[in-house]
């Protein structure tokens, strides 16, 4: 009975592990989309609405996707058609609110990426659109032989990966960031809600890190 226990609590505390990043991610985000909208909702809202959902769920957990741990998907081809999926819709949505914040700063007369959280911001849109035109030949090998791509495949994700890592650690300081913005200053939390919503930031961005550095995306 003792051991029956004993191996219920390990197997209840590594389900619980591998939720932790997704957790983290949708809590995050469902505490941007509520201070986005709550108690006052304008056209501004929009900006940190599109880009969390792009930036933090979408990108997060497309990458995640192939995290032999962390990916509620065993189908490595249907990892690959969902990462395909997450990240065209992320990056249509992170161009959105790019469009939104552009808007509104061109109608108010101030200037355009004055701050670190615009910069990586606006990298991560760019890169992200590098990111998926140099992810096309390595889901549809015609176009690898068109252009004559010496690379071998291996390596081409690799450096996939790589690419995509640093796309990801540009948009997530971007979020992290936001939380020392004016916008969010204005919303009067306690300096704690600072420092929490950084930690879980930088723990996302810990265990993505991790996954790429120990090549867990260029295995498969």
């Amino acid at each position: 009975y003792q051991r029956r226990v004993r191996e219920a609590v390990v197997s209840t505390q590594s389900t619980g592990m591998e939720l932790l990043p997704h957790v983290i991610i949708f809590g995050l985000l469902g505490f941007i989309l509520t201070i986005s909208w709550v108690p006052n909702a304008s056209l501004f809202s929009m900006h940190p609405t599109l880009m969390g959902v792009a930036f933090l769920g979408l990108y997060c957990e497309s990458i995640l996707l192939f995290h032999p741990r962390f990916s509620p998907v065993s189908s490595h081809s249907l990892r690959v058609k969902l990462h395909q999926a997450f990240q065209i819709v992320g990056l249509l949505m992170a161009a959105a609110g790019m469009w939104v914040i552009y808007q509104l700063k061109e109608s108010a007369g101030k200037a355009h990426i004055s701050t670190w959280h615009a910069l990586f911001g606006l990298l991560a849109v760019i890169l992200g659109f590098i990111q998926s035109l140099g992810g096309l030949p390595l889901v549809y090998p015609q176009i690898k032989s068109i252009l004559r791509i010496a690379l071998p495949l291996k390596e081409m994700k690799r450096k996939h990966a790589q690419m995509g890592l640093i796309t990801l650690i540009c948009a997530l300081t971007a979020i992290a960031l936001s939380f020392y913005s004016t916008w969010f200053e204005k919303k009067e939390f306690h300096r704690i809600y600072q420092h929490v919503t950084f930690g879980a930031v930088t723990t996302i961005m810990g265990v993505i890190v991790a996954q790429v550095m120990q090549g867990r995306l260029g295995r498969d």
